[in-house]
């Protein structure tokens, strides 16, 4: 029964910790089922793409998720807003989610994080950044042997260019990334290099055919945000060639689309190409409202003082951070000195209340020796009186019996009835020697206080020697007493007088009778 009990106990106690495993366990599984969502839905709708990536990073108390996971829902939710066009929120979230990769065993992440922030440099304008970002990834890529992500590094290289103007470098990125997808039949990738190829003039109509197979296989792959980029360079590459109503036609597709999922920089885009096909027919009022559109919202997507702005605002966030950080270091380096110090301080106290007992223990054990040593000497004293009382007692009784010795026949018997009446009476008399041995006792008590009010340096052994002449024993006595020799004593008689302050002719036993 009692093991059942304590089985049952067990069980009831491991319940919370089973119950936070498994709870656990299931927000990972929700984790992984809303970064899928957003992968699928990244090009066909960014919008719920974002959302479910940014309910995958917030599932999670930050101290109990994995900071890998994490680390990779927080990139997918910055993929959906810069495909949104929120360029300033994607990259302080891209700054953020660093905190969570280690560069060093995580390098797929970190090249992923990489490549996305040179991504967003670009189109706010930071081409430099835009570069180093995209050559970190790149580098580590390679390194890993990720082929598709090289593609993808080497494509994001030429969209990088293209917006710098510099487009033969951009064709070369640009056709190097397309070989590497179709020799991998990575369609998706294929898609974005041909819709790329065509952000720029060149050979309309082949550029046409390109941009035409793009738009195929996006369709099959039910991407939206891509279909709508298809059709502004569509309606660019016709702009080109000089056919605006064609122009016009792709460009209102590139519309829908881009507004059916809230694209703002593809909206950007389309703008400005909307303006450029009415200008060259020769309808500016259309061509400047769409002027105007494109500068408003071109203004809120890649505003210098926004992107210093931003940069401002993540300096300041890592500057907090760090100060955070250094405190935190500070705040737990007092904590544990702290801690140090109070165990020493305990470990001290420990040791002196120990000191304390053994010193406490070690001064009763010398006041019992010493009570014991006292008690021991009171009791010879005491025997000692009693002694010479009995001695008394015998030389009485001996006298006595010399007197008998003169006696006549007949007086001896009467004689002798006397001293059998002596001795019974002395026996008799036993309880009231007690009485006189107590009081005995209690006066020597006396004396001892007496003597030490007066000569309080005396040493023990002529305390005790100055209570035994007191009571006027021999040196004889003295020395069986004490087991030690009379010579012993004379000696020891001598220093008490010295100790005393007696002259040679004072009387050492008159002057202690008399205290």
């Amino acid at each position: 029964m009692k093991k059942a009990i304590y089985t049952l106990l067990i069980v009831l106690a491991s319940l919370p910790a089973l119950a936070k495993g498994a709870r656990q366990v299931t927000d990972t599984v929700k984790v992984k089922e809303l970064m899928a969502q957003s992968q699928a839905d990244m090009f066909s709708n960014p919008k719920r793409a974002s959302d479910a990536a940014a309910q995958a990073v917030t599932l999670f108390a930050e101290e109990e998720t994995p900071d890998g996971l994490r680390a990779e829902a927080m990139i997918l939710y910055s993929c959906a807003e810069q495909l949104l066009g929120n360029f300033d929120l994607s990259i302080k979230n891209l700054y953020e989610t660093k905190k969570f990769i280690d560069e060093h065993n995580d390098k797929r992440r970190s090249a992923m994080l990489y490549l996305l922030m040179g991504r967003i440099y670009a189109k706010l304008g930071d081409f430099k950044k835009g570069v180093e970002n995209n050559e970190r990834a790149t580098s580590i890529f390679k390194a890993l042997g990720d082929t598709t992500q090289v593609a993808a590094c080497y494509n994001e290289r030429g969209v990088l260019h293209c917006l710098n103007e510099e487009h033969v470098i951009a064709e070369q990125y640009l056709q190097r990334s397309l070989r590497i997808n179709r020799s991998l039949r990575h369609l998706r990738g294929i898609a974005t290099n041909l819709s790329n190829l065509c952000l720029y003039q060149g050979d309309t109509k082949e550029k046409l055919e390109l941009i035409k197979e793009a738009i195929t296989i996006n369709k099959n792959l039910d991407a939206v945000w891509s279909l709508g980029e298809n059709y502004n360079n569509m309606g660019k590459q016709y702009f080109y060639a000089g056919e605006y109503q064609y122009a016009l036609e792709a460009l209102e597709k590139a519309n829908e689309y881009a507004h059916e999922i809230g694209a703002r920089e593809l909206i950007c885009d389309n703008y400005e190409y909307f303006s450029m096909v009415y200008a060259a027919t020769g309808d500016y009022k259309k061509a400047y409202s769409y002027l105007d559109k494109m500068a408003t919202l071109s203004r809120d997507l890649q505003s210098s003082t926004k992107l210093r702005n931003i940069e401002q605002e993540i300096a300041l966030k890592q500057s907090q951070d760090q100060r955070f950080e250094t405190e935190m270091r500070e705040q737990q380096y007092r904590i544990e000195n702290l801690k140090r110090n109070l165990i020493i301080l305990v470990c001290v106290i420990v040791l002196i209340l120990i000191a304390a007992y053994l010193l406490h223990r070690k001064e009763m054990k010398l006041r019992n020796v010493q009570g014991t040593l006292d008690d021991s000497r009171r009791e010879t004293t005491s025997y000692a009186v009693f002694l010479r009382s009995r001695n008394e007692i015998l030389d009485k009784i001996r006298a006595q019996i010399r007197e008998a010795y003169k006696m006549e026949t007949a007086e001896v018997v009467p004689h002798l009835k006397r001293i059998n009446a002596f001795i019974t009476q002395c026996q008799n008399g036993e309880k009231r020697n007690n009485t006189v041995m107590a009081g005995a006792e209690e006066k020597s008590d006396e004396f001892m206080q007496r003597l030490l009010a007066k000569h309080p340096d005396l040493t023990q052994g002529e305390k005790y020697l100055a209570t035994l002449l007191r009571v006027n024993l021999s040196t004889k006595e003295i020395a069986s007493l004490t087991q030690t020799t009379p010579k012993t004593i004379n000696m020891n008689r001598y220093r008490l007088r010295k100790s005393l302050g007696l002259a040679s002719e004072d009387n050492l036993v008159e002057y202690l009778q008399k205290l």
